[in-house]
């Protein structure tokens, strides 16, 4: 698990939210519950085999702001993955790298604590993952709406 800059999480989630609301037309969230836990699944680009999923969790808890879990299977075998967060269309940060086993099998974990979200709350943004082998994108997830609590 790769750990967190504050100042580049700060920066990164400043810039994309001013994006989206001046591009995109996002506003803020409305309550504590308007962002649940979501799967998504995480779909082959190219020549890419496999499947996965991207579980997007927020506890909102006094420790545990956000939690990420990632899933591939049937990719390639023994190779390294860098999990990509992107908000508002542009690279933020990777979060987690995955490590396959010989059948390509894999996953990887991120956290954000409270405090690094805290800054943010009420902001709804674009969020989509990518996978990255080498630089390329090899898995992504559709682009969904994520409400920091």
């Amino acid at each position: 698990m790769v750990e967190l800059s504050y100042r580049r999480l700060s920066a990164a989630l400043v810039a994309a939210l001013v994006a989206s609301i001046v591009l995109v037309g996002y506003g803020t969230a409305q309550a504590d519950s308007v962002y649940h836990t979501e799967r998504l699944e995480l779909t082959a680009v190219g020549a890419e085999t496999g499947s996965g999923q991207v579980v997007n969790i927020h506890p909102n808890g006094p420790v545990v702001g956000a939690q990420e879990r990632y899933q591939i299977k049937k990719a390639m075998p023994n190779s390294t993955y860098e999990v990509w967060l992107v908000v508002g269309g542009a690279d933020f940060m990777v979060t987690a790298s995955i490590e396959t086993d010989s059948r390509g099998n894999g996953h990887g974990k991120a956290r954000f604590s409270a405090a690094d979200l805290e800054p943010f709350a009420g902001a709804v943004l674009p969020v989509k993952w990518e996978l990255r082998i080498g630089g390329v994108v090899a898995y992504e997830t559709a682009t969904t709406t994520v409400t920091i609590d």
